[in-house]
This record gives structure tokens, sequence and C-alpha cells, in this order.
């Protein structure tokens, strides 16, 4: 008899703390009756699911609003573009000129660049755009004075390649002279 009183005693324990702890007080008076040591062992280790529920819900909320933000922003960005893209072309127009940039060389199909070709004399590197390559992807484009500072913060090298609008394929950094020099000049 005392034996019974002391198992519903640990099956009633194991269900108070599951309740409080956001767990069904029914399954944990059974575990604490069949095996009062291990479930009060395991009640009591066991992380309160209502502090995880309710920090999953600020968690998706969180989420939720900074993907709202996110589109918020994108719109925004997206309106400026078109904008800007609009007065660009009726500067143009204005001007009958077209600064429009065209894409640099790419090889299709293929990961590797070009051969590097000989360097020859490019007019104009410092109000040049360019564009060069991190890893296997092209990026940019960028100003001379934008590539002069990446180069002093090892973001490119002598030995990245480069491209503008006014070369005929990819050279490396360092072989193209008057870029070079106008970068460490």
């Amino acid at each position: 008899m005392p034996t019974l009183i002391i198992l519903l005693l640990f099956g009633l324990i194991c269900s108070l703390i599951a309740r409080s702890r956001g767990r069904s007080p029914v399954g944990w008076f059974i575990l604490g009756f069949l095996a009062p040591i291990l479930a009060l062992i395991l009640v009591l280790v066991l992380p309160d699911l209502r502090v995880q529920q309710e920090r999953e819900r600020k968690l998706r909320s969180e989420n939720r609003r900074l993907r709202e933000r996110v589109r918020k922003d994108r719109q925004v960005a997206d309106q400026r573009y078109v904008e800007h893209q609009g007065r660009l072309a009726v500067h143009d127009e204005g001007l009958g000129v077209d600064t429009s940039m065209r894409a640099p060389p790419s090889d299709e199909g293929s990961t590797s660049l070009p051969p590097p070709v000989p360097a020859h004399p490019v007019s104009g590197v410092q109000a040049a755009q360019w564009y060069y390559v991190s890893g296997e992807e092209r990026q940019g484009p960028i100003s001379h004075e934008t590539l002069r500072g990446f180069l002093e913060m090892g973001v490119v090298s002598a030995e990245t390649f480069v491209w503008t609008e006014s070369m005929e394929d990819w050279m490396r950094l360092n072989e193209h002279r008057a870029l070079w020099e106008s970068l460490r000049g």
C-alpha cells in the first residue's frame, strides 16, 4: 500500500511539473507512476515548451516583418531604378548620345576566362567603368578610384582579370600598362 501511494505521488508531481512546462499532464502522470525517478528526472530536464513556442512565435513574427521590409525596399529600389533609367534616356536623347554600357564579353557555356591578349594602350583609363573577375564571377562596373581602393584593400590583385568597353578582351590588371601605372601612381 505505501508503494502505491508513493507511485501515485510521483505521478502527480510529474503531472504538475509537466503541465507547468506546457506538456501533457496525463502522459507524464502515467510515466511518473510507471517509472517514478526516471520520469521526474526527464520532466525536470526537458525544456519548457511554452518558452520554446513563444520564442518561435517571436522569430516568425520578426521574419515576417523583415521579409515585408525587404519587399518594400526592393519596390523602392526598382522604382528609383526605373526613374533613373528614364532620366538617363531623356538626357541621352537631349545630347544625342548613347551612354548605355554594353555588356562585357562573355564565353557562354564556359566557366573559364578567355586567354589574355597582349597589352595595348587604352585612352581614358581613369574615366572608364571597369569590370573585374572575382572567383569565376564578373563584378562591376566600378570606377577607376574604386578599383584603386580595391587594389589597396586586396580585393583585386595584379593577376585579377579586368575589362572595359574600349578593350577587345579581358586581361590581367598588371598586363594593362596604362591602367596598372595609373593605379600604382
